[in-house]
């Protein structure tokens, strides 16, 4: 075969048409393979990420809640059997915003409006796509994490007397909460401690400020400790070492997200934590003979258990509070860029330890996309240490 001359001024040299036409095909195949192993590179490097996204967000949302639950009831907790359960009164610059009187901005608005003092209920089913609903009660003074009493009588439009306001200061945000009657809990205050004080060795707290009231809601301020006992609970300042009396729940964005309930921020609007959060469910780990140990694992629904019965203002709902000593969260986790092909199974199943009753089974809306469950226990350190019946 005649060799095709490539090369100017040199007679014979040069490729056959066959070799140049090998060259071009070992080229090709070459190519193909280099892209075919930097695309399987590609692909299995979005997936890791993905899944370590997913891991991250998850651990971080572990830790985020595990921070908030774990102290739930702070500051109210030892005082429990008056305090659990007694409706929630509080207003702003006296603007009345608990109980509410419209309803809670999306994911929360099947949230009731009136609110009863509790370390934590779960609102089953009402967070978007059937998601469950947390609300959170967090005192942070670190003043002994006890209630005190109210001088009998000693009441005023403004003021009132303590044995001791050693550690209170300006701008604190305290609780009057009043001795069940019969059994059921009275309704309590938000008030503030008035602007410039230091508390010391007297006796008298004067209250003053953008939450302070003459009368908050139901509440009067010099009826409070004549007719029946009353104690003061240190919450926490405005400014700093913030109360978190929040709600939390995941939007239709896939989003986990956190609504304060004192409106501390003087804000109506919900707070995104961490997106790619499809679901959000819970179980109540319940100490039914008050030895500090659980005894049962329960889902937050039914008339035992659900949030209605827990927050009827019952004193047997203040009692069944008082034994609900951990929380089991599971969260189902997303990542945003889909694969060509699924890989995700169609069903997820949550709490699989568990007996079926308990079980819950999340539908995998877009199986292109990858998902992990983040399942974690958070004992709640208050109501496990606290004295109950």
């Amino acid at each position: 075969m005649k060799r095709l001359n490539l090369i100017p001024g040199r007679s014979g040299g040069g490729f056959t048409l066959i070799e140049l036409l090998v060259a071009v095909t070992i080229g090709m195949a070459l190519t193909l393979a280099i892209t075919l192993m930097l695309m399987r590179s590609e692909a299995g490097r979005r997936a890791l990420t993905s899944v370590n996204d997913a891991s991250n967000s998850g651990a971080y949302l572990a830790y985020t809640l595990d921070r908030t639950l774990r102290s739930a009831g702070t500051g109210f907790a030892q005082g429990w059997r008056n305090a659990y359960g007694c409706a929630l009164q509080a207003q702003r610059a006296g603007a009345v915003f608990l109980p509410r009187t419209s309803a809670y901005p999306a994911p929360f608005a099947s949230v009731p409006a009136t609110l009863r003092m509790a370390p934590l209920v779960v609102q089953a089913g009402t967070g978007a796509g059937g998601s469950d609903v947390l609300i959170v009660q967090n005192g942070s003074s670190g003043l002994g994490e006890s209630p005190l009493q109210v001088l009998t009588n000693s009441a005023t439009t403004n003021n009132l007397r303590i044995p001791l306001t050693l550690g209170l200061r300006g701008g604190d945000l305290v609780a009057l909460v009043q001795e069940a009657a019969s059994g059921t809990p009275a309704d309590c205050a938000i008030q503030q401690v008035q602007a410039g004080f230091v508390g010391d060795a007297e006796q008298t707290l004067d209250l003053g400020g953008p939450f302070y009231g003459a009368s908050v809601g139901s509440v009067t301020l010099a009826n409070v400790g004549t007719t029946q006992r009353a104690w003061v609970v240190p919450l926490g300042n405005e400014a700093s070492n913030r109360p978190t009396f929040q709600l939390l729940g995941v939007a239709d964005n896939n989003t986990l997200v956190s609504y304060d309930l004192l409106r501390l921020e003087n804000s109506n609007n919900i707070v995104p934590l961490a997106d790619g959060v499809v679901d959000l469910r819970a179980l109540y780990g319940v100490d039914t003979d008050d030895n500090g140990v659980i005894d049962a694992w329960v889902a937050p629904t039914g008339s035992a258990w659900g949030s209605a019965a827990l927050m009827d203002g019952s004193a047997a709902a203040s009692v069944s509070l008082s034994r609900i000593i951990a929380v089991r969260l599971a969260l189902v986790m997303r990542n945003s860029t889909p694969e060509k092909e699924a890989v995700s199974p169609a069903t997820l199943q949550l709490f699989s330890d568990m007996p079926t009753t308990l079980q819950v089974t999340h539908t995998v809306a877009d199986t292109t996309l990858r998902y992990r469950v983040q399942d974690f226990t958070v004992p709640l350190r208050n109501a496990m240490l606290t004295q109950r019946p």
